[in-house]
């Protein structure tokens, strides 16, 4: 059975906080990838998507110390959200 699947995982490194967030998504292309965390960059049809949902979630990141990357090394579409520890 095909499912799909969302896997979060948090681990202490001493210095930072670091999020994953891993789905069953088989990756993100690169000419996609580039361009994702552009404001209004979406993939989805119009009319289906403004995509400001990863530029807002960086500016969030960033505004608290932290960065938010695509693991492009990662089998399925992976995220990770590093913060500083207070």
């Amino acid at each position: 059975a095909d499912y799909k699947w969302i896997r979060l995982s948090v681990r202490n490194t001493g210095t930072h906080a670091e999020i994953s967030i891993t789905d069953s998504g088989k990756g993100i292309p690169k000419e996609v990838a580039d361009k994702i965390f552009q404001p209004f960059f979406t993939t989805k049809d119009v009319g289906a998507g403004t995509g400001l949902g990863l530029s807002i979630s960086l500016g969030l990141v960033v505004a608290h110390k932290g960065t938010l990357t695509l693991d492009r090394s990662s089998p399925n579409t992976r995220f990770v959200i590093t913060l500083p520890l207070a």
